[in-house]
């Protein structure tokens, strides 16, 4: 079962984007993992990651994230989630959040896991299957963040979002570098991310110092 979900994962976005040779590199390392030998399977991918393939960094965070292949690490699964997500690869924007959201190696924030479910979403991020995956997220953060939460969350600027996952979460206070400005908008102030009813619905006071 898990095999099979990491390969409708991750095969469909090799056949659309990666070179001959990543590609071959992947079967070769799923191929591993059938047989059991998660040695050769991660020496395949780590090859691939070594070389800027962000897929490749994402299934062995996945692996250290889930714990079914290599021994669970959310500290690694965070390290190789990261060589990604500073890549723009949006499955490490929804992988991290999802780390965020249940505190699994990081403290818990849901503001910041709502932002980067938001930014995979709004900005088109990943593939339809990371589309469905960001969605499915934010439906579930609507239900169990506080409304307080989610208008903190729209009212950072990406740059603050980037910096602070960059960190591992240890960023502290907001550096003035990362406060809104006429080119830094607020996520809620981004016009190229909302649409024109969506930005007049958000009736929200941003708190100190995001207002």
């Amino acid at each position: 079962m898990f095999k099979e979900q990491i390969k409708q994962l991750i095969i469909p976005l090799l056949l659309l984007c990666a070179p001959t040779i990543a590609f071959a590199g992947a079967v070769e390392g799923y191929a591993a993992v059938e047989k059991g030998d998660y040695e050769t399977a991660y020496n395949e991918f780590t090859e691939l990651a070594s070389e800027g393939d962000t897929n490749a960094m994402i299934q062995i965070g996945l692996w250290y994230h889930q714990g079914k292949v290599l021994r669970q690490s959310y500290k690694r699964a965070m390290d190789w989630y990261i060589g990604a997500f500073s890549r723009g690869n949006g499955d490490a924007y929804n992988n991290i959040g999802v780390l965020y959201r249940d505190g699994l190696g990081v403290e818990q924030n849901r503001s910041i896991s709502y932002a980067l479910f938001l930014v995979t979403h709004l900005r088109g991020l990943g593939t339809q299957s990371t589309q469905h995956r960001a969605n499915k997220n934010l439906r579930r953060e609507a239900v169990e963040t506080t409304m307080d939460q989610r208008a903190l969350a729209v009212c950072f600027t990406e740059p603050y979002l980037e910096a602070f996952v960059m960190s591992r979460g240890k960023l502290r206070g907001v550096p003035e570098r990362y406060l809104p400005t006429e080119k830094q908008p607020r996520i809620r102030d981004n016009d190229l991310l909302w649409l024109p009813n969506e930005q007049q619905a958000m009736n929200i006071e941003c708190p100190p110092p995001w207002d």
